[in-house]
């Protein structure tokens, strides 16, 4: 349908593309010719793919490219190989060869031949050229669109596949797979040893949001994201052409997605103009009736919309192949063939329980009170089925539709309420705070204060989740309510305005004993579920916990049950437990995604449990929990609380480029929830060897007000992260100035310590690091405090560091042992910046006995940081004695800089320390 080859100019998400494409370029030259088939349909980014490729190479492989035009058979026989061959001529030059038939295209070449061998002998001329050019340096042949290939194309490409036998040949071909007519010689190259076949599939959510950033410059809306994945069905081109675009199609993608509609005959465009309007997928019977069509006459008109990749199959009905180009047809109609075709529609399905499609179709075809009635029960129904967002897009119909005399179920402000909980559950916290704030601008406190109070709690909570600022909210709506003591909603505020308050303890334990006893009192099951979770966790009481779980079973309340796990997986983590941590986190996904609250509950969950995950070195596990809630779309303060344990898990493995992505994304976060980013940020800055950087972040970490609102067992794993910083700026650096510079800082580390609290056994591990990363001492006690909490990667670090204080105190068997406990669990873990630290510190002691004695005094020098210029004159020498002198201390030691010797100065007892 689509003539033009489309290129999108962004790639994402397409790293296992690209890797296979390099491991079957790897085949092509160890083992011998490779092909690799590229499928995908228009616009997916198959040339964007060779294109990024092709890059990724440089000067490594030739790139030699041809594509078929769209004219097929009546074009130019051989065009896309006519223009590879002449790419090949031009590196491979005008040399003797057997190429008299090549000659009757590119003259060039020599003089031409008789037609003396015809076809065969051409082939055999190609594959020479080909193989010729393949013997210097890789080749990689690329023919894109397949699909539109002449015969002879396809014949040539066929007899080049099986005969290639010179290693460093990559043959490439891309092809849309319901296009294409050449299934024998598909099937043929997909046979053969050393074909990769790949599929592009469309971009999910979060591509499409990734790739949006990288257009537009900047992190997209939730609602931008959403509106263009929809739109573009997560086609790349699509997803381009779209970005700045409103809600009605761009013209020129208009005009280019029309070609084909426009090109049916007469009755299968009306059917496919009807098809548009049912919105989406559409049944058999339906599309009949509203199409009053039925029989062979209909399967004939179907038959041509499938064949021309317009429709698809679909269970019992049928859809648009893309979303789009349902979206170009239904904007080519009139507006008054809309609203007759969408009355069909309506009228079709008056009778079928489908409230939610009769209320969009009565609502576009301009029937009001059938469109209102329709759309009260698809309300109730979406919420039964838990389909949130059908529920506010109903909801929004009923206001768009308000009619005060209609009295089908509560006035305005009820609709309003309902939208803002319906946003709650669906994770659409902004939306939800739009709705409520919109109901409280309607509602008359002086006289209704119980109804404001409700809109200002959900509100409150609505914001809370959003970005944590919640509690003025339900300050207000305290303040509205008489102080009755046995008034329900007064005990439901107290217990959300305690968990808002957390963990600013006096006041949040107050609060929750009050809603406790208010609960226990009135035996209202929700306000006594958070009493007991609020006191419960304040008290470490896994039993209250367990009381609070049982109540909240048999509430109708999904979203309160999901906050119980958040409560046991927090309390678990604190006690160093993570394996039930993990259990209590898991188990409330599961209830989330099977209550649909996956997106907005389950991405909090998520949180918990990739962070317990991570502390209890079950990577792999962690990785997929978080990836996992990432493609589902979370609310932003979710998404970048996941960001940033992503960020961290990267970081640990030595994935620098994912560590970067994702500290880019919440480097400029404004959360106190967030406070945690500090320390990807601090640590990032250390591995990418920018210490200055890191030492600034740690600035903004200490002067932040959150260090000290946020549970100390946040805050304290931020310090740890400035105590390595510091260790690090010792490690590559020397001199007085410097050492006290980070004497201050360390300071400052140790005062910022003391104004926290201690929260659990974990946080005291954390303390315990801390201290020693500053004093240098006590790595005894910081092994055993991790080693007790089964946290493999803390131990190994505390080892590491340890092992370097023993082989700095001369204790070569003492350290000796550390190091190769803590190379094994970095092994185990997959943490290869601490491995290959660890490896630098195994290494086999230098000799330094090859150093004269002035080397070794020049040697202590080169350890404090000092230049050429510096050393010469504290021994009195000229910069030129002391430049030779440098030159060969770097040679007996087998070091490559100056940083290097200082390190091995270190570890011999001469210097400074050089690895962090």
């Amino acid at each position: 349908m689509v003539a033009e080859r489309v290129v999108s100019p962004v790639i994402v998400g397409r790293g296992e593309e690209l890797s296979a494409l390099a491991a079957a370029l790897d085949t092509a030259v160890e083992q011998g010719p490779a092909v690799v088939l590229v499928a995908g349909e228009p616009g997916i980014g198959k040339s964007r793919l060779l294109a990024e490729f092709a890059r990724s190479l440089g000067p490594e492989a030739r790139v030699v490219e041809g594509a078929c035009a769209e004219l097929g058979s009546d074009g130019l026989p051989y065009a896309p190989l006519v223009t590879v061959l002449r790419r090949l001529i031009r590196v491979e030059g005008v040399l003797p060869g057997p190429y008299r038939q090549l000659a009757r295209w590119f003259p060039e070449l020599g003089e031409a031949g008789d037609a003396e061998g015809g076809k065969h002998r051409l082939y055999e001329e190609v594959l020479t050229l080909v193989e010729r050019v393949a013997v210097d340096q890789p080749v990689i042949v690329s023919i894109e669109d397949l699909h539109w290939a002449d015969a002879a194309t396809r014949e040539l490409l066929g007899f080049l596949a099986r005969n290639l036998t010179q290693a460093g040949v990559l043959l490439v071909i891309t092809y849309r797979p319901q296009e294409t007519n050449d299934g024998p010689l598909l099937s043929e190259l997909a046979r053969r040893p050393r074909t990769t076949t790949l599929w592009l599939d469309r971009l999910d959510r979060q591509g499409v949001g990734r790739q949006l950033a990288a257009i537009l410059g900047a992190e997209p809306d939730a609602a931008t994201v959403r509106r263009v994945h929809e739109g573009s069905d997560g086609n790349p081109l699509f997803v381009e052409a779209l970005a700045r675009a409103g809600e009605r199609t761009p013209d020129n993608l208009r005009d280019l997605l029309l070609r084909g509609p426009r090109s049916l005959p007469g009755p299968s465009r009306e059917l496919l103009r009807i098809a548009s309007v049912a919105g989406g997928r559409v049944g058999h019977r339906l599309l009949a009736e509203v199409a009053g069509q039925d029989g062979a006459e209909l399967d004939t008109l179907l038959r041509e919309l499938v064949d021309r990749s317009l429709l698809v199959t679909a269970g019992d009905g049928y859809d648009f192949r893309h979303a789009l180009i349902r979206q170009v047809v239904y904007e080519d109609l009139l507006p008054g063939e809309r609203a007759r075709l969408h009355a069909r529609y309506a009228e079709a399905l008056r009778d079928s329980g489908a409230h939610a499609e009769l209320a969009a179709h009565a609502y576009a075809a301009g029937d009001r009170g059938l469109a209102l009635s329709a759309a009260y029960r698809a309300v109730g129904q979406a919420r039964s089925s838990y389909a949130y967002e059908e529920q506010i897009r109903m909801l929004d119909h009923i206001l768009a539709l308000w009619d005060p005399d209609a009295r089908l179920g509560g006035d305005r402000i009820d609709v309003l309420t309902n939208a803002a909980e319906a946003c709650m559950l669906s994770g659409d916290y902004a939306r939800g705070i739009d709705y409520a704030t919109a109901g409280l601008a309607a509602v008359d406190e002086r006289r209704e204060p119980e109804r404001a109070a409700q809109l200002l709690e959900h509100r409150g909570r609505l914001r809370h989740r959003l970005n944590a600022t919640g509690v003025s909210d339900w300050e207000r709506a305290l303040e509205l309510l008489p102080t009755a003591p046995d008034s329900v909603q007064r005990g439901r505020l107290l217990g959300v305005l305690a968990m808002g308050l957390l963990p600013e303890a006096g006041r949040a334990r107050a609060l929750f004993e009050e809603a406790l006893d208010v609960g226990r009192r009135t035996g209202d099951p929700t306000v006594t579920v958070r009493g007991l979770l609020g006191v419960g966790s304040m008290r470490r009481d896994l039993g209250m916990l367990a009381q609070a779980r049982t109540l909240a079973e048999r509430l109708d309340s999904h979203d309160l049950l999901m906050t119980v796990p958040m409560y046991e997986a927090t309390l678990h983590t604190k006690a160093g437990d993570q394996r039930r941590a993990i259990d209590a986190a898991r188990d409330g996904i599961r209830h989330a995604r099977r209550y649909g609250l996956g997106r907005s509950r389950g991405a909090e969950l998520a949180r918990y449990a990739g962070h317990s995950l991570i502390l209890a070195g079950r990577w792999e596990e962690a990785a997929a929990v978080l990836e996992e809630s990432l493609q589902e779309d979370p609310p932003p303060l979710a998404r970048q609380a996941l960001r940033v344990l992503a960020g961290c898990l990267a970081l640990l493995r030595g994935e620098l480029a994912a560590a970067t992505d994702a500290a880019a994304a919440v480097e400029h976060a404004d959360s106190d929830a967030l406070f945690p980013r500090y320390r990807l940020l601090c640590l990032l800055a250390v591995a990418q060897g920018n210490l200055e950087r890191a030492d600034l972040l740690l600035d903004r970490a200490l002067a932040d007000p959150a260090l000290t609102r946020i549970y100390s067992s946040d805050a304290r794993p931020v310090l740890v992260a400035g105590a390595l910083a510091q260790r690090a700026r010792l490690a590559h650096g020397a001199g007085e100035e410097l050492r006290q510079r980070v004497a201050a800082r360390q300071a400052e580390l140790a005062a910022a310590d003391a104004t926290l609290g201690v929260d659990g056994r974990l946080d005291r591990a954390w303390q315990i690091m801390l201290h020693a990363l500053i004093e240098d001492d006590g790595w005894d006690h910081v092994a055993a405090a991790w080693r007790e909490l089964r946290q493999p990667y803390e131990l190994a670090l505390s080892l590491f560091h340890g092992a370097r204080a023993e082989l700095a105190a001369g204790d070569r068997p003492g350290g000796a042992a550390r190091l190769r406990e803590a190379a094994q669990l970095a092994e185990d873990l997959g943490a290869v910046p601490l491995a290959r630290e660890i490896a630098l510190l195994r290494r086999p002691r230098p000799a330094l006995e090859g150093l004269t004695e002035r080397e070794r005094d020049v040697l202590r020098l080169i350890a404090e940081g000092l230049s050429n210029r510096q050393i010469a004159a504290r021994l009195h020498i000229s910069p030129s004695t002391a430049g030779v002198h440098v030159s060969h201390i770097l040679a007996k030691l087998g070091a490559a800089t100056r940083t290097e010797a200082a390190a091995i100065a270190f570890r011999e007892g001469q210097g400074e320390p050089s690895t962090p």
